[in-house]
């Protein structure tokens, strides 16, 4: 409990320590992986791959930043982790990874065809609007019909104050659907 705490607060020597003294392998991978200390992230995720969908999802991406192709997670811990783990990157100042986990992103497309979308969310929480445009017209390539994805492509249009293409976005969300709550939401602020 404490680790995650400091996991948090971005104290991943601290949460290390908490981890290490609990004897919780998984906490000391995940401070490494935040740290950007792959290596040792790698030597403690071993330990625990395939004790959990979390560690086992922490084993692949290691792997996979690491240029190791042979070990892929699954549709479901690249929904559950990925967009998460980003974000914690993002969190911890580290662009390198960051930017590795974003040029494999055509390669988990093939196990998870939601993840432009996952990405752009999180390059959207960190201002990175232009990068999140593309990624949801890729995403929205893949799948039109994903009312999310014209949702937040609309904040996005929105935010720049191209308030005719955010309401356009709004609207294919919420057609995409039949009625999406939260495009219905910004249709009537916008249009009222």
């Amino acid at each position: 409990m404490l680790g995650d705490i400091a996991i948090i607060d971005i104290e991943p020597e601290k949460a290390f320590e908490y981890y290490n003294k609990a004897e919780n392998i998984f906490g000391c991978a995940y401070c490494k992986f935040l740290e950007g200390e792959l290596e040792e992230a790698l030597i403690f995720a071993t330990l625990i791959r395939n004790s959990s969908p979390a560690a086992d999802w922490l084993y692949s991406i290691i792997n996979i930043l690491q240029n190791n192709l042979t070990y892929f997670p699954t549709y479901f811990q690249i929904r559950n982790f990925y967009e998460q783990d980003l974000e914690m990157l993002y969190k911890y100042k580290q662009q390198k990874i960051v930017d590795k986990l974003l040029t494999v992103i055509p390669l988990l497309e093939n196990i998870n065809r939601e993840i432009y979308k996952y990405s752009a969310r999180v390059l959207y929480n960190n201002k990175y609007n232009e990068q999140a445009k593309c990624l949801l017209l890729k995403s929205l390539d893949i799948w039109y019909k994903d009312p999310e994805t014209h949702y937040i492509l609309g904040e996005i249009y929105e935010q720049e104050k191209d308030l005719d293409k955010a309401i356009k976005s709004y609207q294919k969300s919420n057609e995409a659907t039949g009625e999406y709550a939260p495009a219905i939401r910004k249709l009537n602020l916008l249009t009222n």
